[in-house]
């Protein structure tokens, strides 16, 4: 009867152990603005590192980078549920160039030359800002493409428009 005790004793506190664990943490990831690299392949020489962000210098004309997304087993593309991209916008409207940040997500195909980005989405008005673009290239129909971020920064205003970098979670 005494040696039932101490089983009782140990199975209680592995039960217990068990009964308040927690699940694993969240995942997230911020990135600067800095790892984002020219969108169209080429650079005009208007975009420049500021501190952690990235800038489009140019009075005349927009800039496009690409940001990249985190894929690994750890934290994949098509489990992250949050995308919060942050900067400054000091864009202003020229020969019909839209005065305002966009932002898409995207998907470079693993097998073929190509892609998919989503339909952007804008700022509204000069500031700061926080843009969350649909995230409809990453989920897991899309799990071997490689998934990036395009940002299109319009012609410095008073102040030039930035990327200070993006917030991902699951």
């Amino acid at each position: 009867m005494y040696k039932s005790i101490p089983l009782f004793i140990v199975g209680a506190v592995v039960s217990a152990a068990l009964a308040n664990s927690s699940d694993a943490a969240a995942l997230h990831e911020r990135v600067s603005g800095t790892n984002c690299a020219y969108g169209n392949g080429t650079s005009t020489g208007n975009l420049i590192a500021i501190g952690g962000a990235i800038s489009n210098s140019s009075t005349s004309g927009a800039e496009s980078v690409s940001c990249p997304v985190t894929d690994d087993d750890r934290f994949r593309k098509q489990d992250i549920a949050t995308l919060n991209i942050h900067g400054y916008n000091g864009g202003i409207s020229i020969s019909g160039q839209s005065a305002e940040v966009d932002a898409s997500t995207c998907v470079q195909y693993y097998g073929s030359t190509g892609g998919a980005c989503t339909t952007p989405v804008s700022t509204s008005g000069n500031g700061n800002y926080t843009l969350s673009p649909p995230l409809t290239y990453w989920t897991s129909s899309n799990y071997a493409d490689f998934g990036y971020i395009r940002i299109k920064l319009p012609p410095k205003g008073t102040n030039a428009s930035t990327v200070r970098g993006y917030y991902t979670a699951d």
